[in-house]
C-alpha cells in the first residue's frame, strides 16, 4: 500500500520541487508550461528507499486537467493530492498507510493540513469520522487521498470545467468528493496532520467580488444540481452576509449568485 504524490505546478524548470516539498515517496509531477515532454528518475528518500519521479511537462491548462493527467500516471495504490506551495511531513506515508489499514473499506481518506496561507487557522474536527456533505464542501484538495484502483474502476476524475485556469472558480475538489460519495465509495476523515500549505498569493480568490459570486452560483449548480444547488447558494449567501457587506450590498451579492446559477458556460480549449 505505497503512496504516490500527485503534484500540480506551473512553469517549473526542473523537478527540484521534490526536495522543496519534502516528498518521500513516488511522485507524478504535472508541470503546465510551454512544451510537451516527460522525464523519469529515481531518488533515495530519508530512509534510503528508492522512489520514482515522473516529471510531465504539458501545454494543457487547467488545474483539473493537470490532476487528471497525474491520476492516469499514478504508480502506487494510494494517491495523495499536492500543490506546489506545500511542505509535507516526513512521516506522511506512514500516517496515510496506517489510516487505510485502520479503516478497511474506505476508498478515500481526508487528513489535516496546516494552512499558513489563510488569515485565520482552519479548524478541523477533533475525532475520526465518516465525511458528510458539510465537511466535503469545506475540504480542500490537499487533504485528499484515495485508492487509485477504486477511482479508476468507477471512472471518477476532476471536472475540467472547474478549478484554477477555467475562469469558473474553484470547487473541483468538492465535486470530486461528491462524485466519490455518489458511487458509494467510503469517505473518511482522520485527524492526522500530513503537511503544511505555505503563505502565498491565490490564483483564483481575490475577495467576494461580482465574478467570485457568479462563479459560486455556477459551480454550486454544476456540483449539486438544480434543487440542492439552489438551497446551497441561499445557505452560502446567508452564512457569508457579514463578509458580503464589506464588498457589496447584500442583495447585489444574492443577485450575482443567482446570475451565475443560471448561466450557460462552455469549456475552453
Amino acid at each position: 500500500m505505497g503512496v504516490c504524490v500527485l503534484l500540480s505546478c506551473m512553469h517549473q524548470k526542473d523537478d527540484s520541487i521534490v526536495e522543496r516539498t519534502n516528498i518521500q515517496t513516488d511522485v507524478v509531477i504535472v508541470n503546465q508550461c510551454d512544451e510537451n515532454s516527460q522525464t523519469e528518475r529515481c531518488f533515495e528518500n530519508r530512509k534510503g528507499r528508492k522512489c520514482h519521479v515522473m516529471f510531465i511537462n504539458t501545454t494543457e491548462r487547467g488545474l483539473s486537467r493537470s490532476r487528471n493527467l497525474a491520476i492516469r500516471h499514478a504508480t502506487q495504490p494510494i494517491c495523495l493530492l499536492c500543490d506546489d506551495d506545500e511542505f509535507l511531513e516526513t512521516d506522511y506515508e506512514e500516517k496515510i498507510q496506517q489510516a487505510y489499514l485502520d479503516n478497511a473499506g474506505m476508498g478515500c481518506i481526508l487528513f489535516m493540513i496546516n494552512r499558513n496561507d489563510l488569515p485565520t487557522p482552519k479548524v478541523y474536527p477533533a475525532t475520526a469520522r465518516r465525511v458528510g456533505f458539510k465537511q466535503m464542501m469545506q475540504s480542500s484538495s490537499v487533504q485528499i487521498t484515495f485508492l487509485h484502483e477504486k477511482i479508476k474502476h468507477y471512472g471518477i476524475l476532476f471536472d475540467t470545467m472547474l478549478g484554477s485556469g477555467t475562469g469558473n472558480g474553484a470547487g473541483e475538489e468538492n465535486k470530486f468528493l461528491l462524485d466519490i460519495k455518489r458511487k458509494k465509495i467510503g469517505v473518511y476523515y482522520v485527524p492526522q496532520t500530513i503537511g503544511t500549505v505555505l503563505p502565498g498569493n491565490s490564483l483564483w480568490f481575490n475577495g467576494l467580488t461580482d465574478k467570485y459570486m457568479r462563479n459560486q452560483g455556477w459551480s454550486s449548480r454544476r456540483s449539486l444540481g438544480n434543487v440542492k444547488g439552489m438551497f446551497y447558494i441561499l445557505f452560502f449567501w446567508f452564512r457569508h452576509i457579514d463578509m458580503i457587506k464589506k464588498e457589496m450590498p447584500v442583495l447585489k451579492g444574492l443577485k450575482c449568485l443567482m446570475q451565475g446559477f443560471f448561466e450557460t458556460r462552455v469549456e475552453k480549449d
